[in-house]
């Protein structure tokens, strides 16, 4: 999915009706290796599937955040890592187990899942 998919999706998912900073930083944090490697051109037509989204790294995260105050920060990091598992092909549980887990949707599932998370998203967004 694409970034401003995750934020969205996060949006829906915490029923507010305003986004906060720490939603949308939380909802795109797994993504951070793409300021690197898209400059770079090292994921052309490459989904993002690195340390970032691995369970170690995301519970380290969330610990953190939860002890430090920032729920918000957490359901967006549950939500991106809930939206790839649903829409890619992804390895939560890596170091135990290594093997890819892919619901298989077809891709025009894909593009209806994101068009509606768009829509419903957009109208129901305040700034």
């Amino acid at each position: 999915m694409d970034l401003i998919s995750h934020v969205l999706f996060a949006h829906l998912i915490t029923g507010s009706t305003k986004i906060s900073y720490e939603l949308v930083i939380g909802s795109v944090f797994q993504d951070l290796d793409r300021l690197y490697s898209y400059p770079k051109k090292r994921m052309q037509r490459a989904e993002s599937r690195t340390f970032f989204h691995e369970l170690p790294f995301i519970s380290l995260v969330i610990l953190w955040a939860v002890v430090s105050g920032h729920i918000l920060f957490v359901y967006g990091v549950i939500s991106h890592i809930f939206l790839d598992f649903v829409t890619g092909h992804t390895r939560p549980f890596y170091p135990i187990v290594r093997d890819d887990i892919d619901f298989n949707l077809p891709f025009r599932a894909k593009i209806f899942l994101g068009v509606v998370i768009w829509v419903i998203g957009v109208i129901t967004i305040r700034f």
